[in-house]
């Protein structure tokens, strides 16, 4: 219940500061649709040609299309951190500011875009290949890499840093106030879950239900499905961004931004039972 607590603190905080600029979704918007473009431009004809017979030209046009898709997201979310830090800040960043900084940053966000596909890649490939034990040990690696990553955007953003220097960077941040005692995932964005994802699954699971009797009812709730997923995935995203950069601030500068305290940002992450906060500063 506790846990629930925090992520519900965090998550509202992080909505106050998004409702204060409601132009901060513009990034994940736009992003999300250029994604959704290369997407069908590169992934859907890659699939189809593994299923027609042509499975290296497949491949690489889902490699291109996946690595762009990476790219384009990441690209934005750079633009968003630095808005949304510059906004926490009293500031008022347009647009523009944000892509001008995301285009400085051009280097470093390929360079990480393509780590982390390479990465999130081949824990797919365990989770799917390897059964029980891979689904398992695939799991646990993918929450270690969301827990060592999740400050990596504020990073790049803020600091300029390379791939290779941004995962030693976070890795740093995390160990520096957390140690080695680090349990669970971060603790936000469980609400929009709830508000959000679980009645877009509902609407669409209805549709795809009322679908055989009922076609345009069921065209229609699969429509507003779809809409409220794309809706919350947007706002998770941005929440979650945002709380990044007032994490990382915290984690990089003792700096509680944003309306966020240091109790609330200290427990953000979840420790193993009996485990305490590494002590220093950093």
């Amino acid at each position: 219940m506790k846990r629930i607590k925090a992520g519900w603190q965090l998550t509202k905080k992080s909505w106050r500061v998004l409702s204060d600029s409601p132009g901060l979704v513009r990034f994940p918007l736009v992003g999300g649709l250029i994604a959704l473009l290369l997407a069908i431009v590169l992934i859907g004809p890659g699939l189809y040609f593994f299923e027609d017979d042509m499975p290296v030209l497949g491949a690489i046009l889902v490699a291109v299309g996946t690595y762009l898709c990476a790219f384009t997201t990441y690209y934005f979310a750079v633009g968003l951190a630095h808005n949304a830090d510059r906004q926490m800040h009293g500031e008022s960043p347009s647009f523009g500011d944000g892509m001008a900084l995301a285009s400085s940053r051009m280097g470093a966000v390929a360079g990480w875009a393509f780590v982390a596909t390479v990465v999130m890649t081949i824990i797919r490939a365990i989770q799917e290949r390897f059964g029980i034990a891979g689904a398992i040990v695939g799991g646990l690696a993918g929450a270690a890499w969301g827990i060592l990553t999740f400050l990596a955007v504020p990073v790049i953003a803020l600091e300029g840093t390379g791939p290779i220097q941004t995962i030693k960077r976070c890795a740093h941040l995390v160990k520096s106030r957390w140690g080695e005692q680090i349990a669970g995932t971060i603790a936000i964005g469980g609400i929009v879950f709830l508000l959000g994802f679980l009645p877009a699954i509902l609407f669409i699971v209805a549709g795809v239900a009322l679908w055989t009797t009922t076609g345009f009812g069921g065209a229609i709730l699969i429509a507003i499905g779809v809409l409220v997923l794309v809706v919350a995935a947007l706002i998770q995203q941005s929440l979650a961004t945002i709380f990044g950069v007032a994490l990382y601030r915290y984690v990089a500068g003792q700096e509680a931004v944003g309306g966020f305290t240091e109790e609330e940002l200290q427990s953000a992450v979840r420790l193993k039972r009996g485990a305490t906060p590494a002590a220093g500063s950093i």
